[in-house]
């Protein structure tokens, strides 16, 4: 298995992909930030007619809301951070990642040629997990170190550190739930075979595509019975990347934790009963 995981390690490392997708994490840092500073200025300009993320709830699209404070001119780097994360832009990332990463064997065989040398074939679904596990951990972590690079550039000394600890746990939980998403993508990789599907529905997802049908099932819940206070979004894995902010309580912080773990085992544990029943390409 070590060995597997080394060949999808130097797979990883080697791919022209893998640094393409890390050069786009710092392009979206960048140009989020600046976007970010635009509509701080537009909010200065017209501060009653501002929108701002407590106002905007889940909606189609993808967009960051600045905080109201920011207005005052200091602006702390863990809400920054959390603000460009929580718009799902890097989500979109990790999916294209994903779709490409978990079928890009299959166009010159390389698994056909490798299996018999592994007595199962879950193995290549765990060397994929910890490839995917490894590449997502570097893209959050270049996406807020660039972030806060930029927001250091646009705004100086109005940019200040605050809790480090706080931030930690914000970039802990939303990297599960990101991990979470790009295994679902994995698995759905695995078994459509195709990477244009996943891609496509992992990237529709980010864009908050079924949100409708969320809202539908939530007012379903509710006719049954108006005494249950049901969100379908808290327990699904753009929701609470989403909703999940560097201020979020800490019931709201493991409920997070729960959803991404439980996304990333089923995934893990469905992509290796998929491959197991099915004939190596």
């Amino acid at each position: 298995m070590f060995n597997l995981i080394k060949m999808d390690m130097y797979r990883l490392i080697h791919s022209r992909s893998t640094w393409i997708i890390l050069i786009f994490v710092i392009a979206l840092a960048i140009f989020s930030a600046v976007m970010t500073d635009s509509d701080i200025e537009l909010m200065k300009s017209d501060p009653v007619n501002a929108v701002t993320e407590e106002e905007s709830g889940r909606q189609i699209g993808i967009a960051v809301w600045p905080d109201p404070e920011w207005m005052t001119g200091k602006i702390e780097v863990g809400s920054l951070i959390s603000s460009e994360i929580k718009s799902g832009l890097l989500s979109i990332l990790c999916v294209i990642f994903a779709a490409m990463f978990a079928n890009a064997e299959q166009k010159n065989g390389y698994i056909k040629n490798i299996i018999g040398q592994f007595p199962g074939r879950g193995v290549l679904i765990i060397s994929k997990f910890t490839a995917i596990a490894i590449q997502v951990f570097f893209m959050i972590v270049v996406f807020s170190l660039v972030t806060a690079a930029t927001g250091f550039i646009l705004w100086g000394s109005d940019l200040y550190m605050g809790s480090v600890l706080s931030l930690c746990k914000f970039l802990g939980v939303q990297y599960l739930l990101h991990l979470g998403f790009a295994l679902l993508i994995m698995f759905l990789s695995i078994l459509t075979r195709s990477t244009a599907f996943s891609m496509t529905a992992g990237i529709l997802i980010c864009a908050g595509l079924e949100v409708p049908i969320c809202s539908a099932v939530n007012k379903m819940v509710y006719d049954i019975n108006p005494v249950w206070e049901f969100d379908i979004n808290n327990y699904l894995l753009d929701g609470n990347i989403t909703m999940t902010g560097i201020s979020a309580s800490s019931d709201e912080m493991m409920r997070s934790v729960l959803v991404g773990v439980a996304f990333a085992f089923a995934a893990v544990i469905l992509a290796i009963t998929v491959i197991k029943r099915r004939d190596v390409r």
